[in-house]
């Protein structure tokens, strides 16, 4: 498993109190969940093993603040299912003023899945998404972007010879939900194992 972990930062005007996050193990609640306005971010976690998305350690939220000012977040669990809630607070909606939302948050992701999608959950203008990957085994990196619009996303690598290696996708017009941004990545045993089986293959044929 590769441990991501992924933080978003956004300026809103909020009218909700209260934003939820969830981690399940049912695609169908996890596909309920998409479309409920209700929540602010929802991972499915296949279950592995004893591990489900119950587990703190398939999916955590780390910190969540509102311009600057961390605010708790109450974490609840039932079978296969977890979720955090965390109350803005009575005067950030009063205010009805843009404030600045952050939150970090731990999630496993299964190395042989080649895959990381983050989906955009709200109606966004410029979107600026960034994928590091280094000393962790990777390879390559493509990028697959799930943008509706007649412009191209701006696309810049820093490649895994890097000492920091990473993707940042950019896009200055609206993105909105349903649309979202896909890493897909090539492991380093992987390439290995490929060329292992190319000389064997040469070999025999010699």
């Amino acid at each position: 498993m590769f441990v991501a972990t992924v933080t978003w930062e956004f300026k809103i005007v909020p009218t909700n109190p209260t934003l939820r996050f969830a981690c399940v193990s049912d695609l169908e609640e996890y596909r309920e969940l998409q479309h409920d306005p209700s929540s602010t971010e929802v991972w499915y976690f296949e279950p592995i093993t004893k591990l489900d998305a119950a587990s703190e350690e398939a999916f955590e939220l780390l910190r969540f603040t509102v311009d600057g000012q961390a605010r708790p977040a109450r974490r609840t669990t039932r079978a296969g299912t977890q979720l955090y809630s965390v109350n803005l607070g009575a005067e950030t909606i009063a205010a009805k003023r843009a404030v600045t939302v952050s939150y970090t948050y731990r999630v496993l992701v299964q190395q042989h899945g080649h895959l990381l999608y983050l989906d955009i959950s709200r109606p966004t203008k410029g979107l600026k998404v960034q994928f590091a990957y280094g000393n962790c085994g990777i390879r390559y990196v493509n990028v697959l972007d799930y943008i509706a619009s007649s412009h191209t996303p701006r696309v810049a690598h820093l490649p895994a010879s890097d000492p920091s290696p990473s993707i940042v996708v950019g896009f200055d017009g609206w993105v909105f939900p349903k649309a979202g941004v896909a890493f897909v990545w090539v492991l380093e045993r992987e390439m290995e194992a490929t060329k292992a089986i190319g000389r064997r293959a040469h070999e025999a044929r010699c």
